[in-house]
């Protein structure tokens, strides 16, 4: 059996066919998180690079974003189809990465959240790289049965990649001392936002 990265590395060229991202959605749950010209955000499993024209356009030319992705060809991907000067890319497990010295206004979790496997310790290790009032989202452009019930059809290296309830996550957020603020749980959309107090 195949193994994450190298499903992800597999299915690159062909992730924006086989993903169809609901363009309002995405608008909408970015939105929620009232995004500053000028910001630092970590965008966490970026693939194929979805989110980054959102985020540019929101950020501004004076903001910052950092594109992570354990899979190198979705990065080779981003990195093709973007070329903006205000965007970083690394290839590297998240868990594992260096960026002791950075600190961001906003970290995204976008259809990625259920294929770590400590996701617990996942929440505990980005929450770190918060600035004070910053904001973490676990978010999805789709309902979290449909999820996932996606990943156990479309491969076995990611079937058992779970997408667990609110309260699991916002037990996750609490265990970091981030204070849960918006959720959604619906047919349309998954989205889970906290905040980093100034007391964490």
């Amino acid at each position: 059996m195949i193994n994450q990265i190298e499903f992800f590395n597999s299915m690159a060229e062909s992730w924006d066919e086989f993903c169809n991202h609901d363009t309002d959605k995405i608008k909408d749950i970015l939105g929620l998180l009232n995004i500053k010209n000028g910001s630092k955000i970590l965008d966490i499993g970026t693939g194929t690079g979805v989110l980054l024209p959102y985020l540019v356009d929101l950020s501004g030319s004076s903001g910052e974003i950092t594109a992570i992705d354990i899979s190198s060809k979705m990065i080779e991907v981003a990195k093709r189809k973007y070329h903006y000067n205000n965007v970083n890319f690394i290839c590297e497990d998240i868990m594992k990465a260096n960026l002791h010295s950075e600190y961001f206004d906003y970290i995204i979790c976008y259809s990625v959240f259920p294929h770590f496997d400590d996701q617990e310790s996942l929440v505990k290790v980005v929450s770190k790289y918060l600035n004070e009032g910053g904001k973490l989202i676990i978010c999805h452009s789709q309902s979290r049965d449909a999820i996932n019930n996606l990943h156990k059809k479309v491969s076995e290296a990611v079937s058992d990649d779970n997408l667990p309830t609110i309260d699991v996550i916002s037990d996750y957020y609490k265990a970091a001392g981030l204070d849960t603020s918006i959720t959604i749980d619906s047919e349309e959309m998954y989205v889970v936002v906290a905040t980093k107090s100034e007391y964490n």
